[in-house]
């Protein structure tokens, strides 16, 4: 599936799920920007985010939501594979690196910004 910044609008204040099992991270955030920049294996997915949350405790616990930054998301499509999966929701997948991301769109799955201790929202 190739990825276009036309289809990715709808994701637009929804939120972003990035988590590698193998390097015991878990982040979620909405997102604010999101396009694809490039083409072909020079294309990249760039996401920047309102705000940004850590799951401490991932993979042992259910993660306690922190406030984290920076607030961008950059990878190389070239080394991840994506997948349209149910719900609306887009998965990228990276058998190099070994990181998982789900995209969600506004009114899917979500944290709640006000469980996410130290996050402080700007309107």
């Amino acid at each position: 599936m190739d990825l276009t910044t036309e289809m990715l609008e709808r994701f637009i204040r929804g939120q972003i799920e990035i988590q590698n099992r193998n390097e015991g991270y878990l982040f979620r955030g909405e997102i604010d920007t999101i396009a694809v920049e490039g083409e072909g294996d020079d294309a990249e997915l760039k996401v920047s985010l309102n705000w940004m949350a850590k799951g401490e405790g991932f993979p042992q616990l259910a993660p306690r939501w922190v406030a984290e930054g920076p607030l961008v998301y950059d990878v190389s499509l070239m080394i991840y594979s994506v997948s349209d999966i149910n719900q609306g929701r887009i998965m990228l997948f990276s058998p190099i690196v070994g990181e998982t991301t789900v995209l969600y769109p506004m009114g899917g799955s979500r944290i709640d910004p006000s469980e996410v201790e130290g996050l402080v929202l700007t309107t």
